[in-house]
């Protein structure tokens, strides 16, 4: 009796706690060495509340010196520069946001967007990269909140995208 009690307990007890947000976009990797390439697959469970996504927007972090996206057939890729390219051969501006548009994510389906990108050289730190979908009727689900310091990922509904950076061997 003192078991089942302890455990219908332990059970309403998990039920209050906050959750995450049940379907949010997400990394398939969730970790990665520092000062490494990492090829970051965003994953988008669903369309925007019974509506179809028709852009995804990632804003690449500060730090970041190179990202590159994967083309995707039947959407349209587009960068936004964040400063001038340096000098050298192939050198181009880093960026801020990497948009594909114009493709058709339906509620129903799932998906995946790709970057290659270089990570800071920060071990130890926990970088989010914010994305943004955007729905034809103009409303958004926009995974950007960051957590404040001594605060968990699971107190925001919203979150975005996270990556442990690991030190490299």
């Amino acid at each position: 009796m003192f078991k089942t009690t302890l455990a219908t307990l332990a059970l309403a007890g998990a039920a209050l706690m906050p959750l995450p947000a049940a379907a949010h976009v997400t990394l398939e990797v969730q970790q990665a060495a520092a000062n490494t390439t990492y090829r970051a697959t965003f994953r988008i469970p669903h369309g925007c509340d019974g509506a179809p996504t028709i852009r995804v927007t990632v804003r690449v972090p500060e730090g970041m010196t190179v990202a590159q996206p994967m083309p995707k057939p039947g959407w349209t890729l587009r960068t936004v520069a964040r400063g001038e390219a340096g000098r050298g051969h192939g050198a181009v501006a880093p960026l801020s946001e990497i948009i594909w548009e114009g493709g058709r994510l339906e509620h129903a389906h799932y998906d995946e967007f790709v970057i290659r990108m270089r990570l800071p050289n920060t071990p130890g730190e926990l970088l989010y990269i914010p994305v943004v979908q955007d729905c034809p009727d103009g409303r958004q689900a926009a995974w950007t909140e960051i957590p404040e310091p001594g605060r968990r990922i699971t107190d925001y509904r919203m979150p975005a995208p996270a990556l442990r950076l690991l030190p490299r061997n």
